[in-house]
C-alpha cells in the first residue's frame, strides 16, 4: 500500500528532537512520499536543508501564515520563491484567514497579499495549496478570477455550495487525517470525485490520536476514507497518492 502526506511541516520545533525518526516511521506505515509546507522565511530556509538530506522523498512549498502575514514578510518569502523555484513543488500555504482575523479590514488587507503569491504563482507556473479557514467562498472568488494553474484547498472545511464550485472547477482538496471528526469535511468527501481527494496530516497539528500529529498517521486517515466511501483501503490509498503525485507533478 503506497500512501502519500499532501501537506505537513516536518521543519517545525515539534519534530526537533526526533525528525528522522518520525522521517522512518512514515516510510514504515507505507509512505512514499510527503510535501512539507515552509511558512516563512526562517521556515524556508530550514526546510531547504531537511528536503536536500531527503531528496526525492520529502518536496516543498513554499508558503506563509496568513492571517500575521505583512508586506515586508510576503516580499521576503517571494525572494525566497523566485531564487529556489527549481527546487520547489507549488506556492503555498497561501490565503485567507477569518478564524484568527475576525475585523473585517483586517480581512480585506489580505487579499493584496493573497494576489502577490497568485501572481507569483501564474508567473512561475507551479500550482497553489491554498489555506482559507472559515474564509473559502470568498478565496474561491478570488481564485476563480487570478488562479491559472492547479489549486489545492488544503485541510478543506468549506460549505456544500463551494465544495460543488471547487468540484466543478476541476480543482482538488486535502483532508486531514482526523476529518472524520468533522461534518463539513466527511461531507466533503462526499461530494468531492475521488480523483480530486489528497490526504494530509497537516502534522503536527489535527492528530487523529491523543500525540503529536506525524506523517506516519496518514494511514489512519486513509482509513477514515475508506470507511466512509466503502472502498478498500488500498485502492483509496493508491487513489490518493496517484492524485498528490500528479497535483505536484512528481
Amino acid at each position: 500500500m503506497r500512501l502519500f502526506d499532501a501537506h505537513t511541516h516536518i521543519d517545525m520545533k515539534h519534530f526537533k528532537n526526533d525528525r528522522e525518526q518520525v522521517i522512518e516511521r512514515a516510510k514504515k506505515a507505507g509512505l512514499i512520499g510527503m510535501v512539507t509546507s515552509s511558512i516563512g522565511p526562517g521556515s524556508f530556509r530550514r526546510t531547504l536543508g531537511i528536503v536536500e538530506k531527503h531528496q526525492g522523498f520529502i518536496h516543498h512549498t513554499a508558503g506563509c501564515q496568513a492571517s500575521r502575514l505583512t508586506e515586508d514578510e510576503a516580499q521576503k518569502i517571494i525572494s525566497l520563491i523566485r531564487k529556489y523555484s527549481e527546487g520547489i513543488v507549488a506556492v503555498g500555504e497561501v490565503g485567507l484567514d477569518y478564524h484568527w482575523v475576525t475585523d473585517a479590514n483586517q480581512r480585506k488587507a489580505q487579499e493584496p497579499l493573497f494576489r502577490l503569491f497568485i501572481n507569483l504563482a501564474n508567473e512561475l507556473e507551479l500550482p497553489l495549496v491554498i489555506h482559507s479557514r472559515k474564509a473559502e467562498p470568498r478565496a474561491t472568488e478570488i481564485l476563480e478570477k487570478n488562479a491559472v494553474n492547479g489549486v489545492l484547498m488544503h485541510c478543506y472545511d468549506g460549505p456544500r455550495e463551494t465544495t460543488k464550485r471547487i468540484a466543478d472547477n476541476g480543482w482538488s482538496i486535502t483532508l486531514p487525517a482526523n476529518f472524520a471528526r468533522y461534518r463539513s469535511r466527511s461531507e466533503a468527501a462526499k461530494i468531492m470525485p475521488l480523483d480530486q481527494i489528497l490526504l494530509e496530516t497537516d502534522g503536527p497539528y489535527l492528530s487523529p490520536t491523543e500525540k503529536r500529529n506525524e506523517p506516519a498517521n496518514l494511514a489512519l486517515g486513509c482509513k477514515s476514507l475508506a470507511d466512509l466511501l466503502e472502498l478498500p483501503m488500498e485502492d483509496v490509498a493508491e487513489a490518493t497518492t496517484k492524485n498528490a503525485l500528479a497535483f505536484y507533478r512528481l
